[in-house]
């Protein structure tokens, strides 16, 4: 049997899980990594992206623009100066993405989320701030092979969300 492409137009892939994600990011130095971030956040159904407001301006960028693909015409974008206003209004586990003393293997997620997680990524260089690593439900890591001690923060979302949507 010889395989054919399908082109975005004929392929459905339907969500039913009753799953709500958001994310949380900590200022993000590249509009590439964010214009990642948002294409992660299209195509696994995210709900809200909280967008610090130093980033605001990141997304005219150039850069921004053809990394994310038009992905933040058909998002829902949040903006904040205060993580603590998005962590109160929240209802739902929040969980972080870091290597921690503490930290759980990414593959463990499903047995700590219920219906509405919001995701906390870090900045590029230096992760998650402290007061907000306080902060969070759980913290996550993704066991890595290599010499390497961290991945792409666009990356570690892609896995992340796809293990919250292999729920059953």
């Amino acid at each position: 049997m010889k395989e054919k492409q399908l082109t975005h137009q004929q392929v459905n892939f339907k969500n039913s899980s009753k799953l709500q994600i958001s994310i949380l990011m900590d200022k993000i130095d590249s509009p590439a990594n964010l214009g990642s971030i948002f294409r992660n956040a299209e195509a696994f159904d995210v709900d809200t992206i909280w967008l610090n407001f130093e980033n605001k301006n990141d997304l005219d960028s150039n850069r921004f623009k053809r990394t994310s693909r038009s992905t933040e015409k058909s998002l829902s974008v949040e903006f904040y100066e205060s993580f603590q206003t998005v962590f109160k209004g929240f209802e739902g586990i929040i969980i972080g993405l870091e290597i921690t003393s503490n930290s759980e293997n990414i593959v463990n997620i499903n047995q700590s989320v219920n219906d509405k997680v919001l995701v906390v990524l870090g900045n590029e260089r230096f992760g998650i701030k402290k007061p907000i690593l306080q902060r969070l439900d759980k913290v996550f890591h993704i066991e890595m092979y290599g010499n390497n001690s961290s991945m792409n923060v666009s990356q570690t979302l892609g896995i992340t969300l796809h293990e919250l949507r292999r729920r059953v």
